[in-house]
């Protein structure tokens, strides 16, 4: 079965006291795509990401990854098959590149136990397929934030995951990392990784992605493919501004209307 993501009937918040993040959500991320979450800030693009993963455990409803629910999984085959870069993760001590990234095969080793050659190698092959080999003896913390970048996304294909999902990837990168990341997620879904990335930049979602989900007050407003769902009415209702979607020679834009 494909690497696809359910959530039915969803429904989160942080305490009992607040109100919901996540309220009644239902949301199919079809498998070996790329799917891109746009919404406003503190619509609940990253809390959503966190219960795909598991980190956070809904109030009520179901998610469901390739047709088993979080529950029919133990904690080391959800780490194994489904994968997470964070917006903001710090580097740990004063670790190479390499031995970062071998923190990656974490959940294929018992505790305390080492990584060994097929793990190495597993690095090793990472590395060469993102052309980052040039960076294996640099301290991790020293990396530019491009490479930093492409580091973090290193590490979790070395967990060998068939889903991927990536918390804002290109925030603060300039139009080269930009373009670099997101040709990334292109590759990853032609390898077959269910690949899902929250972003605030629609032409960021229409250069990487096939599937589009716009999240609006902890639910989902629209999903479904380019044409229906990046449209000027659904993107001027989501941001609140005024928003003209145009298309030549095959390809799509989003502009902000001038306010003056």
């Amino acid at each position: 079965m494909d690497n696809d993501l359910r959530m039915e009937n969803l429904y989160f918040r942080y305490h009992r006291s607040d109100s919901d993040v996540i309220r009644n959500l239902t949301l199919h991320v079809p498998g070996g795509r790329v799917s891109a979450i746009l919404g406003p800030n503190g619509t609940g693009k990253t809390t959503l990401l966190h219960l795909m993963l598991g980190l956070l455990k809904p109030g009520a409803g179901l998610i469901t990854i390739a047709g088993k629910t979080h529950r029919q999984y133990s904690r080391r085959q959800l780490s194994q098959t489904i994968g997470l870069v964070p917006q903001f993760e710090s580097i740990p001590f004063n670790l190479t590149v390499f031995e970062y990234l071998l923190l990656g095969r974490s959940p294929y080793l018992n505790p305390f136990q080492l990584p060994g050659r097929k793990d190495r190698e597993i690095v090793e092959q990472t590395v060469q397929s993102l052309d980052i080999a040039h960076l294996l003896g640099k301290p991790a913390q020293r990396l530019s934030g491009g490479e930093r970048q492409l580091v973090h996304i290193a590490r979790v294909l070395a967990q060998n995951p068939g889903i991927l999902l990536l918390d804002e990837p290109t925030a603060h990168l300039d139009l080269e990392n930009q373009h670099r990341i997101l040709g990334l997620l292109q590759r990853m879904s032609r390898q077959g990784i269910t690949t899902v990335f929250t972003t605030h930049d629609p032409n960021a979602a229409i250069y990487a992605a096939d599937h589009f989900i716009l999240m609006q007050g902890g639910n989902i407003a629209q999903q479904g493919d380019l044409d229906t769902v990046i449209t000027a009415e659904n993107l001027t209702g989501l941001y609140r501004i005024p928003i003209r979607v145009e298309s030549a020679n095959g390809h799509t834009m989003v502009i902000m209307e001038n306010f003056r």
